[in-house]
């Protein structure tokens, strides 16, 4: 290669953008004219320039494309979350309703019985499958004719129930072993229209 042409084609980026002075382009120009291995280099330096030109809007049009996609996919996963969102809200308050609410306890809800086990006599409250029981008590001795403890009362008062999602009826046991002097238990339930009551000793 001719040390002119070196120098032309170091050139030929600046004069293909006009940012060569008037001699430099003079020069290059006409060294093109007379030099066909600079001039193919130029037409091939021209045809690239054209086609990133060409592919520059189809790029910007990609580029629109994938945000829009994009767009598209966030504001789907949005509504995901949210519907998940709101189910999760609408199951959660449902459960909280269903297990929330209290109610008043009749005899139809609860049972009262006793029971002997392994040396032990023992009175049982069972409440229905699905159904969780709170009350408030107090406990008080029962005294015999000489004025001494022969046993003890317990009684229960504002019995309210709540549902639950268990098969399984819940039960309060109370008991005391058969050979201890003193074993009387008894064991009153006040309801709103009604009073139970029941003891370990018939």
């Amino acid at each position: 290669m001719k040390k002119e042409c070196s120098i032309v084609r170091d050139v030929l980026p600046l004069y293909f953008e006009n940012m060569v002075s008037e001699e430099t382009a003079a020069f290059v120009k006409e060294h093109l004219e007379t030099c066909p291995d600079c001039a193919a280099e130029f037409e091939h330096l021209k045809s690239g320039r054209q086609i990133d030109e060409l592919e520059t809007p189809q790029r910007k049009n990609d580029a629109n494309v994938i945000t829009a996609v994009k767009k598209k996919i966030v504001k789907k996963v949005v509504k995901i979350v949210a519907s998940v969102c709101l189910i999760f809200v609408v199951l959660f308050s449902a459960i909280l309703l269903y297990t929330g609410v209290s109610y008043s306890v009749t005899k139809d809800n609860i049972s009262l019985s006793t029971k002997t086990d392994g040396g032990y006599t023992y009175i049982v409250l069972e409440t229905e499958a699905g159904k969780s029981l709170s009350f408030d008590s107090k406990t008080e001795d029962i005294l015999n004719d000489q004025n001494e403890v022969c046993g003890q009362r317990i009684t229960l008062y504002n019995l309210k129930y709540h549902n639950n999602f268990t098969k399984n009826t819940n039960s309060i046991s109370w008991g005391s072993p058969l050979d201890v002097e003193n074993q009387y238990i008894e064991v009153i339930v006040e309801l709103e229209n009604d009073t139970l009551q029941i003891s370990n000793v018939e």
